[in-house]
C-alpha cells in the first residue's frame, strides 16, 4: 500500500435549516467521490482506516456522522425515520460535481438504497454492509436491547469497554479506551452515553410494528430488484442480521447483486475485519471506476 499521506479535512454540509451533517473527507477532491454512510449508533469514526486506504487508492473519500450522530445536529422535532435520512443522502450528493459511490453499513445502506429508489442516477455503484430488505429480527433486536441499555450511561471508559466486549464477544480487540471515547459524550450526571440522540431510538421502535417492517422490506426489495447500478452486499460470514438463507432468497430475486462474505465478522463488518473489507470494497469500486 501506498505510504502518502492523505489530506484529511472536516467538511459540512447543511441539508436542512436546523440539520448540519458533519463530514470527515480524505484525499483530493477532485479524485472521484465515495460516500461513506455509518450505522445506527455508530459515527464517522467507524469509517476512518477504509477511508484513508480508499483514498490513497486514488478517491475522494467522505465519511458522514448521519444526523442525530456523532458532531451533527440533532433534530429537535425528532425527525430521525429513514425519509430523513435517505434526503440528507440526496442533498450531500447533490453538492458534489461528480456521481459517488455509495457505501452503506445497516442503516446507511438501507437510507442509500431508499434514496436510489427515488432518484435512479443518484450514484454511480452501491456497496450494502450487512445490511438488506430482509434482515433477522433477532439481530435487530440484539442491537436495540444494546442501544436501549444503560440510559442513565456508564461511570468509566472501563465500563464502557466491557459493556462492548460483552456485545461484541467475537472481536478480539475493541481498540483504546481513547478510541471508544470518540464515540461517546459527557451526559449531565457526568457519566458517559452515546454519542446520538436517544430521541433516534425511539423513533425506530414506534415504527419496527410486523405491518410496517413488511411494508419496509416490500418498498426495499422493489428499490433492490429495479436498481439500475452495479451493486455490492458485504455480509458478515457470522452476522446475525443478514442470514445465509436471506442472501440465497436476494440472488434469486437480484441475480445481479454481487455478494462476498468477510469470514469471521459479525454485523460490524469494517470494525471485525477491516483489511479484508477494504479490500472487498476496492475490487468493487475499481471496476466500477
Amino acid at each position: 500500500m501506498s505510504t502518502t499521506t492523505v489530506q484529511q479535512q472536516i467538511i459540512k454540509f447543511q441539508t436542512e435549516t436546523d440539520i448540519t451533517i458533519v463530514a470527515d473527507a480524505y484525499g483530493n477532491p477532485s479524485d472521484a467521490p465515495i460516500i461513506l454512510l455509518h450505522g445506527g449508533g455508530q459515527t464517522r469514526n467507524s469509517w476512518k482506516k477504509t477511508g484513508v486506504i480508499l483514498a490513497k487508492k486514488g478517491w475522494y473519500v467522505i465519511a458522514t456522522d448521519s444526523r442525530g450522530h456523532g458532531d451533527s445536529s440533532w433534530s429537535k422535532k425528532g425527525e430521525y425515520s429513514f425519509n430523513y435520512l435517505r434526503q440528507d443522502i440526496v442533498k450531500i450528493v447533490k453538492t458534489l460535481d461528480k456521481k459517488p459511490i455509495l457505501i452503506g453499513a445497516s442503516m446507511g445502506g438501507i437510507c442509500s438504497l431508499a434514496a436510489l429508489h427515488y432518484h435512479p442516477d443518484l450514484a454511480k455503484g452501491l456497496i450494502l454492509v450487512d445490511v438488506s430488505p430482509k434482515i433477522e429480527k433477532k439481530g435487530t433486536d440484539r442491537i436495540f436491547a444494546f442501544m436501549s441499555a444503560k440510559p442513565e450511561g456508564y461511570s468509566s471508559l472501563e465500563e464502557v469497554a466491557e459493556a462492548v466486549k460483552g456485545y461484541l464477544p467475537h472481536r478480539k480487540n475493541i481498540g483504546s479506551l481513547n478510541g471508544l471515547k470518540k464515540n461517546l459524550r459527557k451526559l449531565p450526571n457526568g457519566n458517559y452515553g452515546w454519542h446520538w440522540d436517544p430521541a433516534m431510538l425511539k423513533v425506530w421502535q414506534s415504527k419496527s410494528s410486523d405491518v410496517t417492517n413488511k411494508e419496509h422490506e416490500a418498498f426495499l426489495t422493489d428499490a433492490l430488484v429495479n436498481l439500475a447500478i452495479p451493486a455490492l452486499l458485504v455480509r458478515g460470514g457470522i452476522s446475525d442480521v443478514v442470514s445465509l438463507e436471506i442472501v440465497e432468497e436476494l440472488k434469486q430475486i437480484a441475480p445481479n447483486l454481487e455478494y462476498i462474505d468477510v469470514a469471521e465478522a459479525g454485523h460490524m463488518v469494517a470494525g471485525d475485519s477491516n483489511h479484508v473489507f477494504t479490500n472487498a470494497l476496492i475490487d468493487f469500486v475499481k471496476k466500477v471506476r
